[in-house]
């Protein structure tokens, strides 16, 4: 029993799942992509032999060839809507060769797709002659025109998928400059190389074994060229593409450090000042470390967005915190840093402990109570004021807004006497 095919649905349904945030919070084409690494997934696990003895079991012969042909048809779409969608949505006015090719074969992929599956169902269910079981589909039913033009229709739509991919990618190849996507496209590209080769020679097998009996030596030589070429080329196809999707899976594990970094300031600030907050803290009964989790973690926005909203809502609190501190406090909040830095620390660690002072200092006297004052009080970050500065700076402070309660209260006033 081969392990091929188990070994590559298992590395399809392992794509799929890694990409299954891409299909919930992506576009359309990372939506494409997914479906496309989803339908291979299936074709591969119905060629497992397990499954595939059991689908020639169910009662219809040569069902999972149908059901194989049909999901790999939806698959070659998926994948071909999105390299359309990539290399197609350039400048309207593009002349690009590339270009107007995409946007050709783009009007017509899915009319093809639809009319080749729907004629692939037809012929199996009325052309095709399935009184007997057959081990393999094409030469089980030599001779047979149905069959013919069936697989014709197959490999024609197979085929010409993957040359327009090989085109658009070979194309790309020779303008990116990053080595590294050079790389990954020339796999991706070889694959759908490897495609068309695999389509056009069991095509020619198809037309032979229509015109003449196959012998047992010509079957199992077809077999032993074109198998490997398929269990080739897809996981070199996955390759290709986990490198960009590498890219993204670090940025990814960024976001989320990033985010479980920034939850200690996020979440004070946002329970003190919850108008601008638009996914609330969570507060429920399993505890403060379940909460934090569900926080970072939540499924109903992607980490990248939920990372950027942290750090508007973050600096949206600070600007109101600012009607609640004393106009010197961050003047004091600074010279305590300095006064209490570690002799090595560099003058970014003495501004951010002290923003993360005032911070944490502010909020200790809006829970007293204090009213806010008409006008806002001194306060100024290190920060730079962009969106790729911010993320790191507000790590730091929150680093040492963690640690920051003794020293912020020795910077607040003792709270007043309550009147008797």
């Amino acid at each position: 029993m081969s392990i091929a095919p188990y070994v590559v649905a298992l590395l399809f349904w392992l794509s799929a799942f890694w990409r299954l945030s891409s299909a919930l919070w992506g576009d359309h084409r990372r939506r494409a992509l997914w479906g496309m690494v989803i339908a291979f997934a299936a074709v591969w696990t119905l060629k497992t032999p397990l499954v595939d003895y059991g689908m020639d079991h169910s009662g219809i012969n040569d069902l999972s060839s149908v059901v194989k042909h049909v999901i790999a048809i939806g698959g070659i779409y998926s994948l071909l809507s999105y390299v359309l969608a990539v290399y197609g949505s350039q400048d309207e006015s593009s002349d690009e060769r590339y270009v107007r090719v995409s946007r050709t074969v783009s009007k017509v992929a899915l009319k093809a797709a639809v009319v080749t599956v729907a004629c692939l169902i037809l012929l199996f269910a009325f052309a095709i002659d399935r009184s007997k079981p057959t081990e393999h589909f094409v030469t089980g039913h030599s001779g047979e025109i149905g069959m013919t033009v069936y697989m014709s229709l197959v490999y024609l739509y197979m085929g010409g998928a993957a040359a327009v991919a090989a085109y658009q990618w070979g194309s790309v190849v020779r303008r990116t400059t990053n080595r590294l996507m050079r790389v990954a496209l020339g796999m991706m590209c070889a694959s759908m190389g490897l495609g068309v080769l695999y389509a056009l020679i069991r095509t020619t097998y198809v037309f032979y074994v229509t015109v003449a009996t196959p012998t047992d030596r010509i079957a199992d030589l077809q077999e032993s060229i074109t198998e490997p070429l398929q269990t080739a080329l897809f996981p070199l196809l996955l390759l290709g593409l986990t490198v960009p999707a590498s890219r993204a899976l670090v940025d990814r594990v960024r976001a989320f450090t990033a985010l479980a970094r920034l939850h200690p300031l996020w979440r004070d600030l946002a329970v003190a000042f919850p108008g601008p907050v638009m996914l609330k803290p969570t507060r429920s009964k399993l505890g403060a470390t379940a909460d934090r989790l569900h926080d970072i973690f939540r499924l109903d926005q992607s980490a990248n967005d939920r990372l950027a909203r942290y750090v508007t809502e973050i600096r949206d609190a600070i600007a109101e915190l600012q009607y609640y501190a004393p106009a010197d406090l961050f003047g004091r909040a600074q010279q305590y840093a300095r006064d209490h830095a570690a002799r090595d620390a560099t003058d970014t660690d003495i501004f951010a402990a002290a923003e993360a002072l005032w911070i944490r200092a502010a909020l200790a006297l809006k829970a007293r109570g204090t009213s806010p004052a008409p006008t806002q009080a001194d306060f100024s970050s290190a920060s730079g004021g962009n969106f790729d500065s911010e993320v790191p700076w507000l790590q730091q402070v929150s680093t040492h807004y963690r640690t920051a309660d003794g020293a912020a209260a020795e910077l607040l006033p003792d709270p007043q006497p309550a009147a008797s």
